[in-house]
């Protein structure tokens, strides 16, 4: 422990001489007392924060959130392991500052966009693939323009557990509803609030801001097997296109449209042929 000081490092403390001389003393003073000896002055006393607390009475431990200044008083009930603690993940989430990797080459096919480097699921979801087997999880464009505006995007809640190919995502506009299957199978880490308050997100930035929520995966490579990237992706999304194309023709009898961005064209043809329709066959 020391006396208070302001941080001055933007709170990485890996860069922070004072924390390295601190951890160095207090890993010093632990092998110490493992070894049975009384650690030295004048750095007898340092410990770490966690090993310190524990010494305290169950009830009168403090969660770290609130022993840093960033929480009203709270207890913590997992003795300091924060890894296992479910408020902690999502204090995480939704407090620290995320990078948003917009991808480097977004592929227009048709009118629709398709970034490279990201991988595609038959029912029109993406992932883009994360640090320590977590990925992020969104809507292709595809649906998107099909479906929307959407009025809401649901997704299960942090700790829940999703299957590969089986409902995961819950969408609507107006009284119309849909399930989305996951990409992946794993445990939900994080959802994205912003574009669950607001669902306009993901069809204005489907692929950076508007991802909707991201999964510690339990077997990726295997999952990866059963998903499009690259050219087999593209591929994919132009046959979606055709058969969409057929379906307008059928539906409308429209068989002229030629124009080679035909995301922006077909959204004018889109309620000849139905919600429910669209999702029974794209989805």
């Amino acid at each position: 422990m020391s006396l208070r000081k302001l941080c001055d490092k933007d709170h990485r403390c890996a860069e922070c001489p004072l924390d390295k001389s601190l951890s160095e003393s207090a890993t010093k003073n632990r092998e110490a007392r493992r070894q049975g000896k009384i650690p030295l002055a004048p750095d007898g006393r340092i410990a770490f924060t966690r090993e310190r607390l524990q010494l305290l009475p169950k009830g009168e431990r403090p969660c770290l959130l609130y022993a840093n200044g960033l929480i009203d008083y709270k207890i913590c009930c997992k003795n300091y392991e924060c890894v296992f603690c479910e408020f902690d993940r999502y204090f995480s989430e939704q407090h620290q500052v995320h990078a948003i990797v917009r991808p480097l080459d977004v592929l227009n096919v048709r009118g629709f966009r398709m970034p490279q480097g990201y991988y595609f699921h038959l029912g029109h979801t993406w992932i883009r693939i994360e640090e320590n087997a977590d990925v992020s999880i969104g809507l292709d464009d595809f649906a998107l323009r099909l479906l929307g505006p959407l009025d809401h995007i649901d997704a299960p809640l942090i700790g829940n557990t999703v299957s590969q190919g089986k409902p995961v995502i819950i969408i609507g506009r107006g009284s119309h509803k849909a399930s989305v299957l996951s990409p992946v199978s794993g445990v939900v880490s994080a959802i994205n609030l912003s574009v669950k308050e607001n669902a306009a997100i993901a069809g204005e930035d489907p692929y950076a801001h508007g991802w909707i929520l991201k999964v510690h995966t339990e077997n990726l490579r295997h999952d990866l097997k059963n998903l499009l990237i690259g050219s087999e992706a593209v591929k994919q999304l132009e046959q979606e296109i055709e058969r969409l194309l057929r379906e307008i023709e059928m539906i409308t009898g429209v068989s002229t449209i030629t124009d080679t961005d035909i995301g922006n064209v077909i959204p004018s043809y889109l309620p000849d042929i139905g919600w429910k329709r669209l999702v029974r066959l794209f989805l």
